[in-house]
């Protein structure tokens, strides 16, 4: 598993009004967002999802001096991760010091994380299992019954219009496909095109 991190600031300033004096206030706002994604072993990525916290933490800082040390010295009780904590510092430090006093900056900070999972090869076992249906799982086609798929749901041709095709019947979830067809899709997945189930999955779990 690979986590990739960057960081998305955007700044929200308000000038106050002088006769409330010269404290500056700035405020840090943080969210958290973990992009997942997987990546198979011929590097192509699928997105899975995006996932945020559904609050954010909300830092409160009243700065005499905005210098990035001094800046870094008040956040850093509240982020422990130096470099992070640096790198916004620097930011906060550059925002504010042209902006005549007194006044109130909010700082909305994005901490986006992709996790990129790498899927494992399936490259050795697709060829067991294709060697299993072969010898198992294929049917003939007068061997099918009257409530039996007649055509082939990848393809979506009849299966009486392509005899020098074998007809594999997977197993468990019995739904019926070309060889041709079925092996060209486990290459790339693992499931069922119509159900998801997993072809020998138990045998693969009791190994």
């Amino acid at each position: 598993m690979n986590i990739d991190t960057f960081v998305k600031v955007t700044t929200k300033a308000l000038l106050l009004p002088q006769h409330l004096g010269f404290e500056n206030k700035v405020f840090v706002c943080l969210h958290n967002v973990v992009n997942e994604l997987a990546e198979d072993q011929n590097g192509i990525v699928t997105y899975l999802g995006t996932f945020s916290d559904p609050l954010m933490s909300r830092i409160e800082l009243k700065p005499s001096c905005f210098c990035s040390h001094y800046i870094s010295q008040h956040l850093d009780v509240f982020i422990t991760n130096p470099q992070f904590c640096r790198m916004l510092s620097e930011r906060i430090a550059l925002d504010c010091a042209p902006l005549p006093q007194p006044f109130s900056v909010t700082f909305y900070v994005k901490v986006i994380r992709d996790v990129r999972i790498m899927l494992p090869s399936i490259a050795v076992r697709s060829k067991d299992m294709f060697q299993r249906l072969l010898e198992e799982q294929t049917v003939e086609l007068t061997g099918l019954g009257d409530e039996e798929e007649t055509t082939c749901s990848i393809c979506m041709e009849d299966f009486s219009e392509s005899r020098d095709d074998n007809i594999i019947l997977l197993p468990d979830c019995y739904h019926l496909f070309h060889q041709s067809c079925i092996f060209e899709w486990f290459k790339r997945q693992r499931s069922c095109p119509l159900c998801r189930r997993v072809p020998y999955e138990e045998d693969h779990e009791t190994e």
